[in-house]
């Protein structure tokens, strides 16, 4: 979940991975299999998702995929995305979240609007994301345009120079 997060993966995408295609070292993550069955390089920032991956690598079960199946039949293959859904869905509950609000793709979501927070260019935001069409990116621009909105309405708030 953690790497679908901070590299902005689809589930397809992630449960596509193999061990080989993430470079702890370098915090990179080679997506093989994106939508449209282009290839990219993405990249995350957190050293704590280095660990959990490495200790992941370590002790995940055989298979080929970095979160192969672990019982039934296809054993060997990847994860399904309904048993990832399924999991999901119950650590959203778990943790007292509407499960119909925070969904998988919503991972993709906060990563791409986490990115224009931080003043990272659409352009490079699409390469990551694997869109096509930079239109398929400015999606994730209303929450930003809101963040400003709320910032020009109460100013005094946001303003560095404003003093209590």
């Amino acid at each position: 979940m953690g790497i679908m997060y901070e590299a902005g993966l689809r589930i397809s995408e992630a449960l596509a991975l193999k061990p080989r295609d993430v470079s702890l070292e370098d915090k990179r993550v080679e997506v093989l299999r994106g939508k449209g069955h282009r290839a990219r390089i993405v990249y995350y920032r957190s050293d704590e998702l280095s660990i959990l991956l490495e200790r992941w690598k370590e002790r995940r079960p055989p298979g080929d995929y970095l979160f192969p199946v672990v019982k039934g039949a296809g054993k060997g293959g990847h994860l399904s995305p309904w048993a990832f859904r399924n999991t999901f869905r119950g650590y959203v509950e778990k943790a007292g979240l509407d499960p119909e609000v925070v969904t998988p793709h919503v991972l993709r979501h906060t990563c791409a609007t986490e990115l224009l927070r931080r003043g990272v260019n659409l352009r490079v935001i699409q390469e990551a994301l694997g869109h096509r069409q930079i239109s398929t990116t400015q999606i994730y621009t209303h929450v930003v345009n809101e963040d400003v909105r709320r910032a020009m309405r109460h100013p005094q708030t946001h303003s560095p120079f404003h003093h209590k």
